[in-house]
């Protein structure tokens, strides 16, 4: 069964508060310990005071009476002294304790963030990143509504709660040395007041949270204003009215069902805060009432009073409730992504080294993407030579870049089968196939991260080989590039942070290329170049994907690009159209076959040359710019 995020709280065995506390060791077995021990003596410091004020009153008419150097003066001085020291570290120990929660829910909020990232890294492919409904559990898991609410500011809030509700309890249990049902009404019925809010603010919550996508786009939306990425068009369109109110519409409608639950609740909770109110009130007047009759003493009064008080705070129904409830919901969406992402995909065991030694084929491959019913292959079957180069050409929504997510596994085919040397691509290792594939995607990724870093993560991420990053700049052509960095490899490349520069596109691709080419000197055996000239001039990218082809001469390499004649130099090209193969074979072979290569060919080279150019398509590739 399918469980929505906000289901799978209120299906969830734990409260939101046990469910937190049930993490919290996860974040820190010492300092949860220390938590726990620092709640258990902040819960006894009220008793203590309690019974310290009244030993202190209830000495004062006798030591009046005999003189303060009397016994009864010295007890005087004592309870003075007790009360004086308890009620100091009363006054401290909320500040430390508040302190100790603070530093405990950062904590929290760190290592679920670390086990959101290892969750959503976790699966070999990036289908799961694409399910709205996976994309929902990461966004409550890092914290509800648009992340305002977070577990460790649960934490906060719960350790306060803990501390006012363990010393409410105990200062309760003192109405039982006067009348066992007087504390049982006290104490019942706090805590059944405590029960019909909370009720009441776990079903606000629960709108709270079935509105995870709604939310997602409130955040979008907020970070549209607020993130460089969309500033120039965002200003250029004159858009700031229509987002600051697209955002309040969002907003608002995520919000609807939450307020709406909380009309209909409303009437419960002033009634239980006047029922409060009744059984203090009746308690105080039974108290005084007894004193006045002189049934207890001053001192025995004073006890009982400060314990109604102080139990009292086992109710507590205030913001820390929706800190503790809202913040404490992003726990299970946390342990739901764990176990979906568990199960998203499953590597196999056989090793990739040294693979492709011979071919990879795609045998009577299908594949739709996940939500869609439009198959981009219907029956694919293609063979890629080992050490040889492949180019794979086609207009647009012919498949080509999804064929490349195929080969390194970022999906599975929907049915039929890749084998990497008679292999199924499916029993290889995901992890160690990956890293044995070096590639310039059409969307890489400009890492705002250090120039050395940029380079680096294709070949050794973990430590710097700055031979292996010269050696490689150097073959890309980058070189010159990265000696005139300010800061050398430590350069970030984005202007968003301090001493950063941003480069333009072409020196981007200088980058890439030098990236792929550290790859391959690592041992990648699989070279993939995706388009990622879209950018540049056909001249640029001519020269770019020969330049490629000559630094990675002899080693398994597929190129894709949808202009046709920049790939002329391949060993070998294939046209896909309507998810398959229709044409195979050498640039000359295919241009004198006549066919959808040599027409598409022509149709494009014809853009860049003279009308009166009699046969553009047999120049050179110097002269050809197409």
């Amino acid at each position: 069964m399918h469980w929505g995020p906000g289901k799978r709280l209120r299906a969830s065995k734990l409260g939101p508060a046990a469910a937190l506390v049930a993490q919290l060791p996860r974040a820190s077995a010492s300092l949860t310990a220390f938590w726990v021990s620092a709640l258990l003596v902040s819960a006894l410091l009220p008793l203590g005071f309690a019974l310290a004020s009244g030993a202190l009153v209830g000495s004062v008419p006798q030591a009046i009476r005999a003189g303060m150097q009397s016994a009864a003066g010295h007890r005087l001085l004592i309870a003075l002294g007790a009360t004086a020291l308890i009620f100091a570290l009363l006054q401290s120990a909320t500040p430390l304790l508040g302190a100790l929660g603070d530093v405990l829910g950062r904590r929290l909020n760190g290592s679920l963030r670390r086990r959101v990232m290892v969750a959503s890294l976790a699966p070999s492919g990036i289908g799961h990143l694409e399910d709205p409904a996976m994309l929902d559990l990461v966004s409550q898991a890092q914290g509800v509504g648009t992340g305002q609410f977070t577990p460790g500011q649960a934490t906060t809030a719960l350790t306060g709660m803990v501390s006012n509700r363990l010393g409410g309890a105990v200062a309760g249990c003192l109405l039982f040395t006067y009348r066992w049902w007087l504390g049982v009404l006290v104490i019942g019925a706090n805590l059944i007041i405590v029960r019909i809010q909370s009720w009441e603010l776990k079903r606000s919550l629960a709108g709270l949270t079935d509105e995870a996508e709604t939310f997602r786009r409130a955040g979008y939306i907020r970070d549209l204003a607020l993130t460089p990425g969309a500033a120039k068009e965002t200003r250029i369109f004159g858009l700031d009215t229509w987002l600051v109110k697209r955002f309040g519409e969002e907003w608002a409608s995520a919000m609807t069902a939450v307020w709406q639950a909380r009309q209909r609740g409303r009437w419960a909770v002033f009634a239980s805060i006047g029922a409060a109110g009744l059984v203090e009130g009746s308690a105080y007047w039974l108290i005084g009432n007894a004193a006045a009759h002189h049934h207890i003493t001053l001192g025995h009064l004073t006890v009982l009073i400060g314990a109604v008080g102080g139990a009292s705070a086992i109710l507590g129904i205030n913001s820390s409730w929706l800190d503790i409830n809202y913040g404490a919901s992003a726990i299970p969406q946390a342990l739901e992504l764990e176990k979906r992402a568990a199960g998203v995909a499953t590597s196999g065991h056989a090793s990739a080294d040294g693979r492709p030694a011979h071919s990879i084929r795609f045998e009577n491959v299908r594949f739709a993407y996940p939500g869609s019913d439009h198959e981009i292959y219907s029956g694919l079957d293609l063979e890629i030579e080992a050490g040889r180069s492949l180019a794979i050409v086609g207009q647009n929504g012919a498949g080509k870049t999804t064929l490349m997510k195929l080969l390194a596994r970022l999906y599975d085919p929907t049915s039929g089968a890749i084998f990497v040397d008679g292999v199924s691509l499916r029993d290889i290792d995901a992890g160690q196939w990956q890293r044995r594939i070096a590639a310039i995607f059409q969307d890489f990724v400009r890492f705002a991260l250090e120039a050395g870093d940029n380079i680096a993560f294709a070949a050794a991420p973990e430590e710097r080989d700055f031979e292996l990053l010269e050696r490689a700049a150097r073959r890309a052509g980058a070189d010159e590039l990265m000696a005139g960095l300010s800061q050398g490899w430590d350069t970030v490349l984005s202007r968003q942070f301090s001493e950063g520069v941003e480069l333009s596109g072409g020196e981007w691709q200088r980058v890439a290329l030098a990236r792929a080419l550290a790859g391959v000197e690592s041992g990648a055996g699989l070279l993939i170049l995706d388009e990622p000239s879209a950018n540049l001039d056909v001249r640029a990218e001519a020269e770019l994907y020969d330049r490629f082809l000559d630094l990675t001469q002899g080693l398994t390499t597929v190129l894709i690009s949808h202009r046709f004649s920049t790939v002329r130099r391949a060993d070998r090209i294939v046209v896909l159209d309507g998810g398959r193969v229709i044409e195979s074979g050498t640039h000359d072979r295919l241009l004198a076959a006549g066919g959808r290569y040599a027409e598409m060919f022509r149709l494009q080279a014809a853009r860049f040359h003279d009308p009166s150019d009699p046969a553009p398509a047999t120049r050179s590739a110097a002269e050809d710019p197409s």
